[in-house]
Formats: C-alpha cells, sequence, structure tokens
C-alpha cells in the first residue's frame, strides 16, 4: 500500500464518530445520511460531512436513488491497510525474537 494512501485510510479512521459511521454503514444494506443520523448524536448535516471524509479516503461509495444519496462501504482500502499493518506487525515480531533470542543468550 502506498505511504499517502495509508495515511489518508487511517486519518479517516482517526475519529471516533467516522468509525462508528463506517460500521453502521458496514453492518446494513444502503443507507442514507437520514438514517444514520437518526441513530447517532450528531445532525445530518454533521454525518454527512463526516460521510464526505470516507469518501475522499475511499472507505465510502454513494450512489444516488431518487432525491437520495445511499452509501457503502469500499472494502479495498480497508483490506489495504489491513495488509500494511501485517507487515509491520511481521517485521516487529521479527525483531522482538531477536531481541528476545540476544537477552536469552547472555
Amino acid at each position: 500500500m502506498a505511504r499517502s494512501s495509508s495515511l489518508t485510510t487511517f486519518w479517516a479512521l482517526s475519529d471516533p464518530m467516522r468509525i462508528e459511521i463506517l460500521d453502521r454503514i458496514a453492518t446494513g444494506s444502503e443507507v442514507t445520511a437520514t438514517d444514520l443520523a437518526s441513530a447517532l448524536p450528531i445532525t445530518r448535516q454533521a454525518v454527512t460531512r463526516h460521510v464526505t471524509t470516507l469518501k475522499e479516503a475511499g472507505l465510502v461509495v454513494g450512489m444516488r436513488r431518487g432525491r437520495e444519496h445511499r452509501y457503502l462501504v469500499q472494502r479495498a482500502p480497508l483490506d489495504e491497510a489491513t495488509a500494511w499493518l501485517d507487515t509491520r506487525t511481521a517485521s516487529w515480531d521479527r525483531a522482538l525474537a531477536r531481541l528476545a533470542e540476544h537477552l536469552e543468550s547472555d
């Protein structure tokens, strides 16, 4: 995953309300900002701003159906972020294993 892509994904997920919104979009079928706002302690306009950030990060896609915009989660950026974390975790695990071996050899 490119560095700028990972930074965008993690930045978008840095806000607890955006994570809550992403979770709600992911657990249902297509949802609207009105649907989300009715279940959250923020206004529809605030939901729309958060959804816009998620869309800009590629985490959500919107589709217009009549007068409504409906949203779905895009998995690709989440899969890329998971792959990036897995790579870093493996690297840290190897470094910690080498440190443990070094400490045990003394």
